[in-house]
């Protein structure tokens, strides 16, 4: 597949075909498809072996530039190629209707536990320890024993 994949980008423009190649790991797509690619827009990659891979397939001069790629906002790209007069960063539009994939929500009142919310009850550690310590599994108190 990969091979074919190759094929058409690196012959398909004599016969006016075109290839969008879009990744979220540009490292795993093969240099020498990566290098067909007339023009690059990269959003923000905080893996320095997918930064590595974009510099490359990129100008030898834009490598200041792309060095940005880690602390770009969201939403925000860097363009380089043909498809620009000028290396240039952009805004892309975000979608209105944003799927429901973010990361939930670890504080708040409003949330089921919260790191930022005080402890009703201390917490007691020595049984843990004690059971630990001697690799036994079953533990000589119970959690309404107050001891």
């Amino acid at each position: 597949m990969q091979t074919a994949v190759q094929r058409v980008v690196k012959e398909g423009r004599k016969y006016g075909v075109g290839a969008m190649v879009v990744s979220q790991r540009p490292s795993e797509v093969d240099s020498t498809i990566l290098s067909q690619c007339g023009t690059i827009i990269a959003l923000r990659l905080s893996n320095a072996r997918d930064q590595g891979h974009v510099t490359s397939a990129a100008a030898d001069n834009l490598a200041g530039l792309l060095s940005l790629l880690p602390v770009l906002r969201n939403g925000e790209a860097i363009i380089v190629g043909e498809a620009v007069p000028l290396p240039m960063r952009a805004l892309v539009e975000l979608p209105r209707y944003r799927p429901e994939s973010t990361d939930p929500s670890v504080v708040g009142d409003a949330q089921p536990g919260g790191w930022d919310r005080k402890q009703e009850e201390s917490a007691d550690y020595e049984d843990v320890v004690i059971r630990w310590r001697s690799q036994d599994a079953s533990s000589k108190r119970t959690v309404a024993d107050p001891q």
